[in-house]
């Protein structure tokens, strides 16, 4: 009777190692997805051309489980223009800050809106933007980058006669996007 007593504890205490090993593993799977770095957050524009003047949508997408935090708000947003194969700052970050929006809710989708200068030059632009980044964040990211997109300049718009008569004719119409989300396929 002995044995039979030890054996019956003894699996007694493997069902019972097997339900904390069957716990801990779903505790573990009970965490927020985090796709990673520079991959929390997508960016696009509603048009593919804009006035020099004119207000550009940017819509934000929280692509994560993770609430995210702007380190700055959106007052180091820069306008970047293309030029000899790269990306210039053309504006001066500091000359606005729209929104002191502080976080991004997990899935939360937000429009920011970013009003170009009047005296900009035709061509092709996109935004940057400081990367909204999670609490446990050790160090900045690459920032966030919205898809190409054509302005017409002070030129084209007085040329025409007004703001809503402008087209752009510098480039090429960019291939329109989802977005993206670092310093890759904008380049």
């Amino acid at each position: 009777m002995g044995v039979d007593m030890r054996a019956t504890l003894e699996r007694a205490n493997l069902g019972l190692f097997a339900a904390i090993v069957v716990i801990a593993t779903g505790c573990v799977s009970l965490r927020p997805y985090d796709p990673g770095p520079g991959r929390r957050v997508a960016a696009s524009v509603t048009q593919e051309r804009y006035v020099s003047g004119e207000a550009v949508n940017i819509t934000i997408a929280n692509l994560s489980e993770v609430t995210l935090f702007y380190p700055d708000g959106f007052c180091s947003t820069q306008l970047q223009r293309k030029e000899n194969g790269g990306w210039l700052t053309v504006s001066d970050p500091s000359h606005a800050c729209p929104i002191s929006a502080t976080y991004l809710d997990p899935g939360q989708t937000v429009v920011h809106q970013y009003r170009l200068p009047r005296e900009v030059a035709g061509g092709t632009y996109r935004i940057a933007i400081p990367m909204p980044l999670p609490d446990e964040a050790v160090k900045p990211e690459p920032h966030l980058l919205t898809p190409a997109f054509l302005v017409a300049g002070v030129d084209a718009v007085v040329a025409s006669g007004g703001p809503k008569k402008a087209v752009a004719t510098t480039a090429e119409a960019p291939s329109k996007t989802a977005g993206t989300t670092s310093e890759g396929p904008n380049k």
